[in-house]
């Protein structure tokens, strides 16, 4: 263990059966058929049972069985095991899946933005939509063995949200607000969300504890983190019995590492998985979940509206996107992606320099200094592309990395499926003003059209792309693919449901083919 490692799990693992006993009962078997039958009884005999005995392995190989530690690479190198404030999207999606299999948040959506139960089991709310009250599952443990109870859940989200009224009864929480909050269960399904608490200690060694499939058994902070299987997890016990992470690998040494079948999960370019994977690879690209932005900044010296929708007007995204990010996202003109919406298509992302020249007649040019993230590995060519589409039209653009920033190259997680709780999302990460809503905040889609539209206008943000993110494993990973937000959260779609091929075959643990929230709760099986 390093430096960090502070918590293991028990011994609660199930025996397997011993494979060196099972070897001695087939050999007295073995001799008591050579001296009871005739050898061509015996050939037939012996036949049967080795086709029964491959035909065992097979199912073994195939059917879900418990066993073996699941190999992941990452991106970010964090130091502490907490949603920064101000990520980037890489670092913002390594740490929510990080944190995803640790914790639990109360409910979660699914792509389709409807609710699905998880530390909490039913839920409603007062017309007014201020008042809501959630019923909590019952024996829900932290890994620490504390309990879950409705009071530490109120008092969690007491201390994450001020201006909530959270209080607790015998088995739910009730949220009380002044203002309406028609989004709240988008809100709650969100990772910052989670419901952890942490170890205590102040220092870079602190790690979180929450009612996940997994524990923290190891932590050594931006290289390492080792989980175990939660033998009593309120869900179901894992089937791999640990997962360990390897931080800081870039999407080329993750490439390498699991062609070398040194890794079994690893994120990958969104273009990667458009084309032919490696045999036996499940490789799976999520829906657009990204928002790639030009955002101008507060003392930018383009503070003429006409000079900004000249430069949103000049840019060609479709030669962007064939070539510098090979086929994959959708070129974009608004904040929130089609699937989202279904309107997307009301803000047109087409270029238009004939018209971008129009709007130039007659302004003063002024030279533009474009700055783009050095960590983002395609930022600089699309940031130069960006300036050699401005200067076609007369927009003199310097893409650099020092001096005043006028433009910043920009990439937002779109963290909810959920079109108001993601608006809302984006224009933070993007320095906007909060959309304003009606009191039934984003009740309609007309309420959620206006709301985008107040956002786009005077073009303080020019939209480029939406763009999905990728994941590949490798051969031996059974039952697993990232779910459509390219989350590891999803029911079914966790690594917590994932088993893999070259683990311990003979289980004695039966498999439950039910989904996890039909199984038993923890301790009664």
């Amino acid at each position: 263990m390093g430096t960090g490692a502070l918590v293991r799990v028990g011994t609660g693992a199930l025996a397997r059966p011993s494979r060196a006993k099972s070897g001695s009962c087939l050999r007295s078997r073995q001799c008591w058929i050579r001296q009871s039958l005739p050898c061509a009884a015996l050939m037939t005999l012996t036949s049967m049972i080795a086709s029964m005995m491959a035909l065992t392995n097979a199912t073994a190989e195939t059917r879900p069985h418990y066993g073996g530690t699941l190999r992941v690479m990452m991106q970010s190198a964090p130091n502490v095991l907490d949603l920064p404030a101000n990520a980037t999207p890489a670092d913002y999606r390594d740490t929510a899946r990080t944190l995803s299999l640790i914790g639990d948040t109360l409910v979660k959506l699914d792509a389709q933005g409807r609710p699905q139960p998880a530390l909490a089991m039913a839920w409603q709310s007062d017309p007014s939509a201020r008042h809501w009250q959630l019923t909590l599952r019952r024996g829900v443990k932290f890994h620490d063995g504390s309990s879950a109870s409705p009071a530490a859940i109120a008092q969690f989200l007491g201390a994450l949200h001020p201006g909530w009224n959270v209080r607790a009864s015998t088995d739910s929480v009730s949220i009380d607000s002044e203002t309406p909050m028609p989004s709240l269960l988008a809100e709650l399904a969100l990772p910052r969300n989670l419901v952890l608490k942490h170890n205590g200690n102040e220092n870079s060694n602190r790690f979180p504890i929450g009612t996940g499939p997994f524990l923290v058994a190891e932590w050594q902070p931006g290289k390492r983190l080792k989980l175990a299987a939660n033998e009593e997890s309120w869900a179901g016990r894992p089937f791999v019995d640990a997962i360990e992470i390897e931080f800081g690998k870039s999407l080329r040494d993750q490439a390498i590492a699991l062609e070398l079948d040194k890794t079994d999960l690893i994120e990958t370019a969104p273009q990667a998985a458009n084309g032919s994977p490696r045999h036996g690879t499940p490789t799976s690209s999520s829906l657009p979940v990204e928002l790639l932005a030009l955002v101008f900044s507060a003392n930018s010296k383009a503070q003429d509206p006409r000079l900004r929708e000249a430069l949103a007007l000049a840019i060609e995204r479709k030669p962007i996107q064939s070539v510098l990010l090979k086929g994959a996202g959708e070129p974009a003109a608004g904040i929130l992606p089609n699937w989202m919406t279904g309107y997307s298509a009301v803000f047109s992302a087409q270029a238009n320099p004939q018209r971008a020249r129009t709007l130039l007649a007659g302004s003063r040019q002024l030279a533009l200094n474009l700055s783009y993230d050095p960590r983002d590995p395609q930022a600089q060519l699309i940031a130069e592309r960006i300036a050699l589409n401005a200067r076609e039209v007369g927009i003199t653009v310097q893409v650099s990395l020092s001096g005043t920033e006028d433009i910043r190259l920009v990439r937002a997680v779109l963290p909810s499926p959920d079109p108001a709780t993601a608006l809302v999302e984006a224009a933070r990460q993007l320095g906007l003003p909060q959309p304003g809503f009606p009191a039934t905040r984003g009740s309609s889609l007309d309420d959620l059209y206006q709301a985008e539209r107040s956002l786009l206008a005077g073009y303080a943000v020019i939209p480029l792309f939406h763009l999905p993110v990728a994941s590949a494993g490798s051969a031996r990973v059974r039952g697993w693919e990232p779910d459509r937000l390219g989350e590891w959260s999803g029911a079914g779609l966790s690594p917590a449901d994932l088993w893999l091929a070259d683990s311990r075959p003979y289980d004695s643990r039966p498999y439950d083919s039910r989904p996890n929230d039909a199984r038993p709760e923890a301790g009664s099986r």
